[in-house]
């Protein structure tokens, strides 16, 4: 499992950018404004989801980058699984009172971090800082 510090958890729940791909490799990139870390899982409401959940039924592997990363400049891989029900659904809909008052999320989708890039610019940038592997 990887480590991510806590300013990196804390710079993930702002807006950030979520890239799905179809199993045919047709990628979508969606803004997610309402998520929050659970433990060592990310938590995204789905509120208006629809390409991207299409997209992590055929192919669960998603990549995320964060709209000002200047302190934390790194994309981050992983694994994404739609709940409906459960503690990350409830987690979702007690965000969803907080980011989108009066908007009850459809369900949830949780994000296991796998691995963790470098997106500074400079000689070290697309490399890999850290992974589960």
């Amino acid at each position: 499992m990887v480590k991510l510090t806590e300013e990196m958890k804390t710079e993930i729940t702002g807006l950030l950018f979520l890239a799905t791909s179809s199993k045919d490799g047709v990628p979508n990139v969606a803004p997610m404004g309402a998520n929050q870390f659970v433990g060592d899982k990310l938590v995204i409401s789905d509120n208006f989801m629809k390409k991207t959940l299409d997209n992590i039924k055929e192919n669960p592997v998603v990549a995320i980058n964060v709209a000002n990363c200047r302190s934390h400049p790194f994309q981050y891989k992983g694994k994404a699984e739609i709940v409906t029900d459960g503690e990350y659904f409830e987690k979702a809909k007690e965000l969803n009172k907080v980011k989108v008052p009066g908007l009850t999320p459809k369900g949830a989708i949780v994000i296991t971090i796998t691995s963790i890039y470098s997106v500074k610019p400079g000689p070290d940038a697309g490399s890999l800082v850290e992974t589960d592997d």
